[in-house]
C-alpha cells in the first residue's frame, strides 16, 4: 500500500505500517567525496577570488572618493576666485560705462561751442 508507486521504498513483510525500508543499489562513496572535494576546492577559489576583487574595487572607491572631495574642493576655490573677479570687472565696467558717457558729453559740448564759436567769427 505505501511505497507501491515509489521504488526504493517498500514495507518489508512482518513490518508494521509506520516502518520503511530503504534500498540503496551499488554507491561508490569514496568517488562522490572525491567530487565533492573537488566542488569545495573550487568554491573555496572562486570565493577567494571573489574576495580579492572586492578589496580591489575598495580600495578603487575610496581613492575615488579622495578624488571627488579634492575636484569639489578645487572647485569651491575657483568659484570663489570667479565671483570675485565677476565683482571686480562689473564694478570696473560701470565705471568705464560712465566715463565714456561723461567723455561723450564733454566732446559733444566742445564740438557745439566750436561750431558756434565758427559761426560768430565767420558770420554766419
Amino acid at each position: 500500500m505505501a511505497g507501491y508507486g515509489r521504488p526504493g521504498l517498500s514495507t518489508r513483510p512482518g513490518q508494521q505500517q509506520d516502518q520503511v525500508a530503504i534500498n540503496v543499489g551499488k554507491f561508490d562513496f569514496d568517488s562522490e567525496i572525491d567530487g565533492l572535494r573537488g566542488h569545495v576546492k573550487k568554491i573555496k577559489q572562486l570565493s577567494l577570488a571573489i574576495e580579492d576583487e572586492q578589496k580591489q574595487q575598495g580600495e578603487l572607491i575610496n581613492s575615488l572618493e579622495d578624488t571627488m572631495e579634492r575636484a569639489k574642493l578645487v572647485m569651491r576655490r575657483a568659484m570663489g576666485r570667479l565671483n570675485i573677479a565677476y565683482k571686480q570687472a562689473q564694478s570696473n565696467h560701470m565705471l568705464f560705462l560712465i566715463l565714456f558717457a561723461l567723455l561723450m558729453f564733454t566732446a559733444l559740448y566742445i564740438l557745439g561751442k566750436v561750431y558756434r564759436l565758427g559761426r560768430a567769427v565767420l558770420g554766419g
